[in-house]
């Protein structure tokens, strides 16, 4: 087998070919991985804005006032800028950016549940659940399968 100089080592050409291979294929799994983590957090966070939809009532008489508004336009804002985040990390849209701000998002949640006069521990764990998916798709980034505008705005050639 033909062995190749790298640095002060001696590597088979096979090997390196092999590792390569390796590597490929690692790349794909773990672009395939960020793919079905994108679409599971944007999924079960649209499901949660339809749970939040269908108990509107009951939400509205505990909501709180964000940024000076009354509780049913802070309601509306909040709900619709899940949403709009939700389905950018689905498709892959600006993903750390939308991951950031659902991270801010789930960070709040959880201060409210643990500085509430009876802390709802459920929730806080939960929510913490979500930070650590967020936080997740804030290192990695949308991946392979994602719709990377700066690339997509670029010239071929």
């Amino acid at each position: 087998m033909p062995k190749r100089e790298v640095g002060i080592f001696f590597v088979c050409a096979e090997c390196m070919k092999t590792t390569k291979n390796i590597l490929a294929t690692q790349n794909k799994r773990s672009d395939a991985a960020i793919l079905f983590l994108r679409l599971f957090i944007g999924g079960v966070m649209l499901l949660h804005i339809i749970g939040k939809l269908q108990d509107y009532d009951n939400l509205l008489l505990t909501y709180h006032h964000i940024l000076g508004l009354d509780a049913p336009t802070s309601f509306a804002v909040i709900t619709i800028l899940e949403g709009v985040f939700a389905a950018m990390i689905m498709l892959g849209v600006a993903t750390r950016f939308a991951s950031a701000m659902m991270l801010i998002v789930v960070v709040m949640s959880i201060a409210e549940a643990l500085l509430a006069e009876i802390p709802d521990i459920a929730t806080a764990k939960l929510n913490f659940v979500y930070m650590g998916i967020y936080i997740a798709l804030l290192i990695s980034g949308g991946g392979k399968y994602a719709f990377n505008v700066p690339n997509l705005l670029r010239k071929n050639g």
